[in-house]
This record gives structure tokens, C-alpha cells and sequence, in this order.
């Protein structure tokens, strides 16, 4: 009932607790506060691993429990916890116990905590979970750690039309390419009115690369207006796609701090799936620009003029890249000592309220 934790989860772990430690306090203390916050797992597991180390569950309780503001009754946290197998079920339950003390409803709430793990599947029974407790339009980030099999559709459609609602979806690529021909299969569930099945026409080498596009569409049409995603590599070139939806720039901020903020794990590293030299990096806080760089001439080749102030780059990079904004400046440096691009003061843009000593536009030789 229990197995090993794998390096591709325990790199997505090194990313949540870092995300989670920043989401709890600041909306534990925001406007929204009154109103609570929730956590919820579509696939929670068990709990824990073989090694004892916890899983997201326990993950997210501790990150809620040891924040600045955590829950406390009137700002409670609720914690709402989906898993098909009911012996995963009863285990979850054991290790809560072990976390909390209790699961007793009154003794939890008078710590400002509802946690609810409950036996069902994520296509029928997570929405009405939900609906049971009332988190519409509240604070919500979803975690659906699928291993791989991403989601029907309706779920992500119904939680983007929540306020304040986001949700970390994770799938394979290869779990739908290779199927596509099957009229049987389930992607017609997880991509809704996305055409997927195109696929089949992709070239072998770009079959994989067409449905993490199409899966940004995805979210986009379910209703999140801002997409963060990028793959988990091992050394054996196994991937696991990592796709992020909000509305709320604020939200992919943080989620790009996370993920440079998070520890170095051995053995795995990021790679931003728009980078067409696909270049794997190591998880560490101070990245390597080539693919950023990269990203910046594309984009830049694509834009009437070819050129852009450095806060439209900084924009592009937060929004269209997985790094961070800060890092921006430091790319186009290095283009232009390469003679890539110009940073011309002639056009005396004015990049934002910065203290950057080349203002004007960025553009290609």
C-alpha cells in the first residue's frame, strides 16, 4: 500500500512546500482571510512513503499549521483530501492522527481546522466534495497529482469560475499520443473542446511537444488566464509535465519563486517546454539563462519591429517562461554582449520605475 517515493515526486514535493509556504500566509492574511482557505487533492495517497517521509497532505498541513497567520477559527484552513483505494484511505486517516492529534470535527474546529479525507475518484466524487463544503468563490488551490493521467475537463472549467481559484495538474504526454488512434480513450474527457487527437498527424519527435501545447489551451479554455508549466526530467529522460493555472499574476509570481526557491535535488531538473533546444536545468536558485535567452530572441522576432522595452520583457518572462522577471535583465546582457540584440537609448522607452541604467528598447541586430 505503501512504495517508494520516486525522484520526480520528490522534486514536485521540493515545489509545493515552497509554493504552500508562501500561499498560506498571504491568504490567511489578506481580504479574503474571513472566508478561509482550502487545500484539496483529487489523488492524495496515503499519506506517506516507505522511507516515512510525508506526503502532499502532510506536506500542506505543516506548511498551514507552522505560517505566520495559520488557521484559527473565523480563518480556518480546510483541508479536503480525495483517494479512491480505501485501504490508502484508512492509512491517510493513521498518519492525520499522527499529524494532528485527532480527527474529531468539534476538536478540529476549535483550532480553526476542517480536514475531510474521504473514500471516492476524482471524476465523480471530487466536484460534490467541493459543493459539501461550500469553498466557491474562496481561496482554493486543487492538486490533482494524477501520475500522470491529467483530468476530465469539467473539473478544471467548474473550479476556474471560482474566484481565487487554482489548481496543479500533472500529466504525461505519452499517456495520450500514444493512444490517440483509440476513439475509446479518455482524452476526449480531459481536453473537452480542444482538438487533441491531431496528434496522430504530428511528426514522431513532435508528437510529444503537440499535446503539452494543446494542454495549455486547455486550461486556458477551462477558464485560467494565466498558465505556468514546465517538465520534471530524470536521467533517464522520463518526464512528468507540470501545469500550473491561475488567475492571478500574484499567484505566478510565487509559483516561479517556488521553483527557484526550492532545495536542489539530485538526478532531476526543469525544463521549459516553449525552449526549442528543450535544455534540461538543474534545480538550483541561481538558473542558467540559455534557454531564457533563447526564449527572449524568439520572442523578439516575433514582435512588429523587433523590439520591446525591458519591462515587456520582463512581462513576457513571467507570464511565458518558467523563469522569474529579475532574471530577465541579466539574459539580455548577455545577448547583447554577444551581439544578439542592441539595447538602444535612442528609442528612450523608459523601462518602468527601475534603477537598469540602459533605458529605451531591446531589439535585434
Amino acid at each position: 500500500m505503501l512504495w517508494d517515493k520516486d525522484p520526480h515526486t520528490a522534486a514536485k514535493h521540493l515545489v509545493y512546500r515552497s509554493y504552500l509556504n508562501a500561499w498560506f500566509p498571504i491568504l490567511l492574511q489578506s481580504l479574503y482571510s474571513s472566508k478561509g482557505v482550502t487545500y484539496a487533492e483529487g489523488f492524495s495517497g496515503p499519506g506517506e512513503y516507505k522511507d516515512g517521509s510525508p506526503g502532499s497532505p502532510i506536506i500542506a498541513l505543516r506548511s498551514a499549521l507552522g505560517c505566520i497567520a495559520p488557521p484559527r477559527p473565523g480563518r480556518e484552513g480546510r483541508f479536503l483530501l480525495l483517494e479512491e483505494d480505501q485501504a490508502r484511505v484508512d492509512h491517510l486517516r493513521t498518519t492525520l492522527v499522527r499529524e494532528l492529534g485527532t480527527l474529531d470535527r468539534g476538536e478540529l474546529a476549535a483550532r480553526g481546522l476542517v480536514v475531510d479525507p474521504q473514500k471516492g475518484n476524482c471524476r465523480d466524487h471530487l466536484l460534490p466534495l467541493l459543493d459539501k463544503h461550500r469553498v466557491w468563490n474562496k481561496p482554493l488551490l486543487l492538486v490533482l497529482d494524477t501520475w500522470g493521467s491529467a483530468v476530465d475537463f469539467e473539473i478544471l472549467a467548474r473550479t476556474a469560475n471560482s474566484r481565487a481559484a487554482e489548481v496543479i495538474v500533472t500529466m504525461q504526454p505519452s499517456q495520450f499520443w500514444r493512444f490517440a488512434s483509440d476513439p475509446r480513450h479518455y482524452g476526449d474527457r480531459v481536453f473537452g473542446p480542444v482538438v487533441w487527437r491531431d496528434v496522430q498527424a504530428q511528426p514522431k519527435d513532435e508528437k510529444a511537444q503537440y499535446i503539452k501545447s494543446q494542454y495549455r489551451r486547455v486550461l486556458n479554455e477551462a477558464g485560467y488566464q494565466y498558465i505556468l508549466d514546465f517538465e520534471l526530467a530524470d536521467e533517464r529522460k522520463n518526464l512528468l509535465y507540470l501545469v500550473y493555472g491561475t488567475n492571478s499574476e500574484k499567484g505566478v509570481e510565487k509559483m516561479k519563486d517556488a521553483i527557484w526557491r526550492a532545495d536542489p535535488y539530485q538526478g532531476i531538473g526543469y525544463r521549459d517546454p516553449r525552449d526549442p533546444n528543450q535544455e534540461t536545468l538543474p534545480i538550483q536558485p541561481t538558473p542558467q539563462l540559455g534557454p531564457l535567452r533563447r526564449l527572449l530572441l524568439e520572442h523578439l522576432a516575433n514582435l512588429p519591429g523587433q523590439n520591446a522595452t525591458l519591462d515587456e520583457l520582463r512581462r513576457f518572462t513571467l507570464l511565458d517562461t518558467i523563469f522569474r522577471p529579475g532574471q530577465t535583465l541579466n539574459a539580455v546582457r548577455m545577448l547583447a554582449a554577444e551581439r544578439s540584440v542592441s539595447i538602444g537609448p535612442e528609442a528612450r522607452r523608459v523601462v518602468g520605475s527601475s534603477r537598469i541604467t540602459h533605458t529605451g528598447a531591446v531589439g535585434l541586430f
